[in-house]
């Protein structure tokens, strides 16, 4: 069961519905929440091109962002910590200095699942969103995320997307170990070229479902195409609220050949993501 989640704060819109959503994760399955906030002073005091003289200015510069920063950061947090004490929710705030991704995944060992914005803002108004913190998470952490949009779909039916990969089987097993799949309406798809191999992955997919009490139904699609196109569309036809995905069960090279379906997935899906590896 989950017990433990790991929220990232910051200062994005999805960073906002990310913690919404963590709270409604902490309020179903009674599971406490780290808040984590990571003041980026590597980006802050970077080394820049100066002009002549100009190194004493970039000190004042750096001390100012990194206050303004702080501020921001403390803010979100104070915030954070009223909210879960008025919800009677199980919680406690962490604020870090560093690298955000290394930061993050040095606290994701504690935690069960880590929930985090589609993009991230650390730096408030002095940078615009950014998606490379959490591809970097998505790839290199040890946990599960749960990536939130800004304006994430709702609805309690939730899509399993199987390919096969041990990825995908990952992401299932560990879906249903936390106990995410209680109380929703599972459907396991399988994207193959061959139809007795789609059916073979799906029927897996509902029988590890009902080994652990989840009902779940079973879809195949054997369509030639975008697998990442393939999945959104299913997704949006069946008002998902969440798919389940493994991520990068691919090669580098071969992703930089062919493209990645979870890359395209993280960038386009308005449909939270559940991914592990």
């Amino acid at each position: 069961m989950l017990k433990k989640i790991l929220l990232v704060l910051d200062g994005s819109q999805a960073g906002q519905a990310a913690r919404e959503v963590a709270f409604d994760l902490s309020k179903d399955v009674k599971a406490s929440m780290t808040a984590v906030g990571v003041l980026d002073t590597p980006w802050i005091t970077a080394a820049q091109p100066e002009p002549i003289g100009g190194a004493s200015f970039k000190v004042q510069r750096d001390e100012a962002m990194i206050k303004h920063t702080h501020e921001h950061m403390k803010e979100l947090l104070a915030d954070f910590e009223k909210d879960a004490r008025t919800h009677q929710l199980k919680s406690h705030i962490v604020e870090v200095e560093g690298f955000p991704t290394t930061e993050i995944e040095r606290l994701s060992h504690e935690h069960d699942l880590i929930v985090i914005g589609k993009t991230t803002d650390f730096h408030f108004d002095l940078d615009q969103d950014s998606d490379i913190t959490v591809r970097h998470i998505a790839r290199d952490n040890p946990r599960p995320l749960y990536i939130v949009p800004e304006n994430p779909a709702k609805g309690d039916k939730v899509l399993i997307a199987l390919d096969g990969s041990l990825q995908s089987s990952r992401a299932l097993h560990m879906f249903l170990l936390l106990g995410l799949a209680r109380g929703k309406k599972v459907e396991v798809v399988s994207i193959h070229e061959n139809q007795e191999l789609a059916d073979s992955i799906a029927g897996r997919g509902v029988r590890m479902c009902e080994a652990h009490d989840v009902k779940a139904s079973a879809h195949t699609v054997t369509k030639s195409g975008n697998r990442a196109e393939l999945i959104l569309t299913m997704a949006q036809n069946h008002k998902a609220g969440l798919i389940v995905m493994g991520g990068f069960s691919h090669s580098i090279l071969k992703e930089v050949l062919f493209g990645s379906c979870t890359k395209t997935l993280m960038e386009n899906s308005e449909i939270p993501l559940f991914l592990h590896h």
